[in-house]
């Protein structure tokens, strides 16, 4: 069984910000479940044009930020009982979303590397981190709120397997072609 890792430059307002700071190709992180990214979780806008309103969300792949986004897409070998614990996790985040909210300060204290730790609270690549740890998938050296897209890049246990852009990745594996949401226009 696979797991997939989709690194993300959408850039929209907030990933410009981030990569001023990080200067890295990648600022967003979700994790997929299946090649054709359709089971695709993250922390991130729940609003396509307010960055604000955020929180536990399945990625929504017509949003117009996707569409043009450029992507690093990397998989990963899981095992049955791995895969089960992640979908479980999973499905506990999706059931209980609302308690769940954008570690907005957490990015803020990831830059200036102060250990600030909250409840309840994630930045994408956090929330990756969180799921790989909790289904025994990676054991991290460090916390979780000073993981970011680019430790979850090169982690031992992920293979590259796709750099473009996230439509042209997508264009070979749906069956359907994509239509960007009206709601993201």
């Amino acid at each position: 069984m696979k797991i997939y890792l989709v690194l993300t430059d959408t850039n929209t307002i907030l990933s410009k910000t981030i990569k001023f700071y990080t200067k890295a190709e990648y600022n967003h992180a979700s994790l997929a479940l299946d090649s054709s990214l359709t089971d695709m979780y993250s922390f991130g806008r729940k609003r396509p044009n307010n960055p604000f309103i955020a929180g536990f969300i399945q990625e929504d792949l017509t949003r117009e930020y996707f569409i043009r986004a450029q992507c690093k897409i990397l998989s990963c070998d899981v095992t049955p009982d791995q895969y089960t614990l992640l979908t479980n996790l999973i499905g506990y985040y999706e059931q209980t979303k609302n308690l769940y909210h954008y570690n907005l300060m957490g990015l803020v204290t990831l830059a200036l590397n102060i250990d600030f730790v909250r409840d309840d609270v994630f930045f994408c690549s956090q929330f990756v981190a969180t799921l790989l740890s909790d289904s025994k998938i990676f054991d991290f050296q460090k916390e979780m709120h000073f993981i970011t897209p680019q430790d979850l890049e090169v982690l031992p246990i992920f293979e590259s397997i796709y750099t473009g852009s996230l439509y042209g990745y997508l264009a070979t594996t749906q069956s359907q072609p994509l239509k960007p949401s009206l709601l993201a226009l």
